[in-house]
């Protein structure tokens, strides 16, 4: 579980309000482990709008590590690339799951997929947009992530 006990209903008092400020404007995409959980809360967001629910069953919130990143190709247009997870270098097994939950989020984009062989958090890269991309030595180097390939091949 993402959240020790006893701040978890904190938290979702913060998400609550960052989703009904966000909904005013933007679309906000929920994945929900169940129907049960969807019910919740959907009760806790009553009278947003702009709300999706994506009954994708995950066990951590930090969807920018294990989600698809989007990126816009010169030929396929926009793209839906998807990287293996492996839990920041096997240190937690139970969050290991979330690989395939970041698969689904992709495959819920009905966009094209382009699966790449390689550990990657999305969180472990910065992009400017427009083509520059930018990392640290301890997250990709480190061999407990990709450890068949050198620097360069990075």
């Amino acid at each position: 579980m993402t959240f020790p006990p006893g701040i978890l209903e904190r938290v979702e008092k913060i998400y609550v309000k960052m989703i009904l400020a966000l909904s005013r404007g933007e679309t906000v995409n929920i994945l929900v482990d169940d129907a049960r959980t969807q019910r919740r809360v959907s009760s806790l967001l009553e009278g947003a709008s702009n709300v999706c629910f994506y009954p994708i069953k995950t066990a951590d919130v930090w969807i920018r590590d294990y989600g698809p990143i989007f990126v816009k190709d010169a030929k396929m247009g926009l793209v839906a690339t998807k990287w293996r997870f492996n839990a920041w270098g096997n240190k937690y097994d139970d969050l290991k799951a979330d690989d395939r939950s970041g698969l689904q989020v992709a495959m819920a984009t009905d966009l094209q997929i382009v699966e790449q062989d390689f550990v990657l958090e999305g969180g472990s890269i910065d992009t400017n947009g427009r083509g520059t991309c930018i990392t640290t030595a301890q997250c990709l180097l480190n061999r407990n992530r990709n450890p068949s390939f050198d620097r360069k091949e990075i």
